[in-house]
């Protein structure tokens, strides 16, 4: 079975949200920016990637230019040239090029705990009424934090949540499962009355780190842990061992074997021509799957939260914030930047993006009674997690990567891969110099 290849769900989304709000990317918000002009000519520039919402907050910001003293621009750039260009320019002496950069909660933690960017805790004190930041709950603003200081501005939240059709569990009486083993199950069902081939869509890939997201997943909901407290390794324990067996068999029970290869463009493309029937998959990815412009069965994708390891486990869902960050080198002043980012993502506009993603302010996204943003809200509330946000977690997250897809593809045993993986995590460390 061939997956479609074409990346027309982002573009649909963005039309979606300019009909929605009455903008477009090429025309930005004509409210007014309560931003005063410079006193001296600036120039600032926002840089995002593809995804849903942040980059209409970027044209948001873009309504902040005040010509000639304030000309702000807002860029969207392929993911991983946005990270080649920016690890550039903030590793570099000289100013940065970007002055507001869009990054996921990984990114954050990588980048602040390299001294690239530039807290903002006493802006945030500053502002807190301005800008109605009690909104924004606290375990949000604890997810901006690396050692204790506030990096990022929230703009969006991502939990992984399970979606899945509804005509198809109907017609088997089949209901969402509340554990992995019940996924098994409904899988099983599934292609024993001969569905589909491979119903069940899992993010077992190599691209963007997801396999270690979805191990990452299963590990906390069976109470493992990525590292002991001096930061060696325990994500080759027993437990990490038992979560990596888990999805081997459920990828080599249920899953497209290509799934490895799989990009998110792929899964909801999948999703929405009939070629799966269910699958976890990141919750701002929903709405593309009820928009009948580019799904076949819009209307008939049901939501519900993340399944755990066990009935009484945490979901097995990796809880992702995507955020707005200030290079410490940027070339503007850290303050007119940060008002800047707060304008573009301030109540209004989260309202605006409500319509395809879960935002980050309470009141706004409580307030939207579709089905997958409530899934997504109930995953998080039931103990969804992301990665450990140490500022080495990025090392392990490579090589886990690396060695799970060889453990999935049978090339190494569960346990020699992570055991693998652990060592190679553990001269990294020596090398990059957080083990002396």
């Amino acid at each position: 079975m061939k997956l479609l290849s074409s990346r027309h769900a982002f573009g649909a989304s963005v039309l979606l949200l300019a009909t929605l709000c009455g903008c477009s990317r090429q025309q930005a918000a004509t409210d007014s920016c309560r931003v005063p002009a410079p006193s001296v000519s600036t120039k600032v520039t926002v840089i995002s990637y593809e995804s849903h919402g942040m980059p209409f907050f970027g044209d948001q910001m873009a309504a902040c230019s005040s010509p000639p003293m304030l000309k702000v621009r807002h860029q969207m750039l392929p993911y991983d040239e946005l990270v080649s260009q920016a690890t550039i320019s903030m590793s570099s002496r000289t100013p940065s090029p970007y002055d507001i950069i869009h990054v996921y909660d990984q990114l954050l933690v990588e980048w602040a705990g390299k001294g690239w960017l530039a807290p903002l805790d006493d802006l945030v004190q500053k502002y807190w009424k301005d800008y109605r930041l009690d909104e924004i709950p606290d375990s949000l603003w604890n997810m901006m934090k690396v050692n204790g200081r506030i990096y990022g501005i929230p703009a969006l939240q991502n939990p992984e949540i399970f979606l899945y059709r509804k005509d198809e569990f109907e017609k088997y009486g089949l209901k969402p499962p509340q554990t992995y083993d019940d996924l098994a199950g409904l899988c099983q069902t599934l292609k024993a009355n001969h569905s589909v081939p491979y119903p069940l869509l899992m993010m077992y890939s190599k691209s963007s780190d997801h396999i270690a997201y979805e191990f990452h997943d299963l590990l906390h909901s069976m109470g493992g842990k990525w590292f002991e407290d001096d930061g060696s390794p325990a994500f080759n324990s027993e437990v990490g061992k038992a979560a990596l067996a888990k999805m081997s068999a459920l990828y080599h029970a249920c899953v497209h074997p290509d799934a490895v290869n799989f990009t998110p463009e792929d899964a909801i493309i999948g999703l929405q021509q009939g070629q799966f029937l269910m699958g976890i998959l990141w919750v701002n990815e929903a709405p593309q799957l009820s928009n009948p412009a580019v799904s076949k069965f819009a209307g008939k994708f049901g939501f519900a939260p993340a399944p755990g390891a066990c009935a009484s486990c945490p979901p097995a869902s990796y809880w992702a914030q995507d955020s707005w960050v200030i290079p410490a080198n940027a070339s503007a002043d850290r303050e007119l930047l940060f008002r800047i980012a707060m304008e573009g993502t301030q109540t209004k506009n989260q309202a605006k993006a409500a319509k395809l993603a879960l935002v980050t302010r309470a009141a706004v996204s409580g307030a939207n009674e579709s089905p997958y943003w409530q899934a997504g809200i109930t995953t998080v509330e039931r103990g969804a997690v992301g990665l450990d946000r140490r500022p080495y977690a990025y090392l392990a997250r490579e090589v886990v990567t690396r060695y799970a897809t060889e453990a999935l593809l049978g090339h190494l045993t569960v346990g020699v891969a992570l055991d693998r993986a652990a060592a190679e995590y553990t001269r990294a460390m020596h090398e990059e110099g957080y083990i002396k």
